[in-house]
């Protein structure tokens, strides 16, 4: 039985009634956050598969609640057996062991037997130094998928922003254009010529000249994955590449059809958001580019640390899950920090240690 929030009413209702109406018969449930919500009569064992994954906590709308901790009450409820399951678990988790709320078993090899990928810094300072950047590719890692595409092997390329461009500037004077009901920078989406908002859906038409001084020269700046898509496309004409992110992901099949094409190996190289870090099993993925670490670093938010080694180490376990070694590489403005390091040595209980001191010492 599968249970989210795409399902129609009726198939909603249909899928109530049977949880609700069988007691005593076994069956197992595959559900998103909501299916906490379902009437269960006879619940044995709950597994909350990545457990540290922001998307667990629906913010809006309402009702506002964290799936992962409403799993445990409802665990706890019902006398069943909760299952947290991670490679990077969240910071909570591993306090809840440390105040003997929970049990920790760790896994110490990794499915299949295969071992886990190299992970390399990618010095931007240098790169534009030494005049070695390409666009928004460092020579090192455009030569690195060149070589991994030869050797018959998948590229995934890592970006957390989605559409062209964050932000669209007037250069004369600063001008930037910014959604009428949120107050937030609005986002370029080039394949559709416009402007969006993306958090109340709000459009505009793509300004041709700057509405405050009249200027020509406004231009978008930053990068998104459609952006990237065009780059891969320009470096390797002969390639073809998808993208995988919230725009082309719309429509209930885009996604599978996304997968199968990567997984048939029609499409070879996969740019995406954090849609590509989330439990994919490719074979034949050699290596993983990842473009801005920093921008995940630098996030106003105090988990930001967390969330970066999260996501860099997610990201990095989808390359190499077969017999070859996978390969990853990151792009930085600042390779010697610590959060980096950490996720080079694959030390998730280091990382930990170092955090929670931290957010202790800051009464977190």
């Amino acid at each position: 039985e599968v249970y989210h929030s795409r399902f129609t009413p009726r198939e909603r209702t249909t899928t109530f009634r049977r949880v609700a109406e069988e007691k005593g018969k076994g069956r197992l449930l595959v559900g998103a956050r909501s299916a906490v919500f379902l009437p269960f009569r006879n619940l044995g064992l709950i597994v909350v598969d990545e457990e540290h994954d922001p998307s667990y906590k629906q913010q809006d709308p309402a009702p506002r609640y964290q799936a992962r901790d409403a799993a445990a009450m409802l665990g706890h409820l019902h006398g069943a057996q909760v299952l947290l399951g991670s490679a990077t678990p969240s910071l909570e988790a591993r306090w809840a062991v440390g105040q003997d709320r929970a049990v920790h078993v760790p896994l110490k090899e990794r499915f299949g037997g295969t071992s886990l990928p190299t992970v390399e810094l990618v010095d931007l300072r240098k790169a534009h130094k030494q005049r070695r950047m390409e666009g928004h590719f460092s020579r090192t890692l455009l030569e690195a998928i060149g070589e991994t595409l030869e050797a018959g092997r998948q590229v995934i390329l890592f970006q957390n922003r989605r559409g062209y461009a964050p932000v669209y500037q007037c250069r004369t004077c600063g001008w930037v254009p910014e959604c009428a009901r949120c107050d937030v920078s609005l986002t370029y989406h080039k394949y559709l010529k416009d402007l969006h908002c993306h958090y109340c859906g709000y459009r505009e038409s793509e300004p041709r000249t700057c509405p405050r001084c009249g200027s020509e020269e406004v231009e978008s700046k930053g990068i998104g994955t459609e952006r990237i898509e065009e780059e891969i496309a320009t470096h390797f004409p002969e390639v073809k590449a998808a993208r995988m992110d919230l725009d082309t992901t719309r429509t209930r099949t885009g996604h599978e059809r996304i997968i199968q094409a990567f997984e048939t190996g029609d499409v070879q190289v996969l740019v995406g958001t954090q849609m590509v870090t989330k439990g994919l099993d490719f074979e034949h993925v050699g290596l993983v580019g990842i473009l801005q670490a920093d921008r995940m670093l630098h996030h106003p938010d105090f988990r930001a640390l967390e969330r970066t080694f999260q996501l860099l180490t997610q990201v990095a376990g989808r390359a190499g899950r077969r017999e070859d070694q996978g390969r990853v590489l990151i792009q930085t403005f600042d390779p010697e920090h610590w959060v980096f390091t950490h996720v080079v040595r694959h030390d998730a209980v280091s990382m930990a240690k170092a955090e929670l001191q931290e957010r202790h010492n800051f009464q977190y």
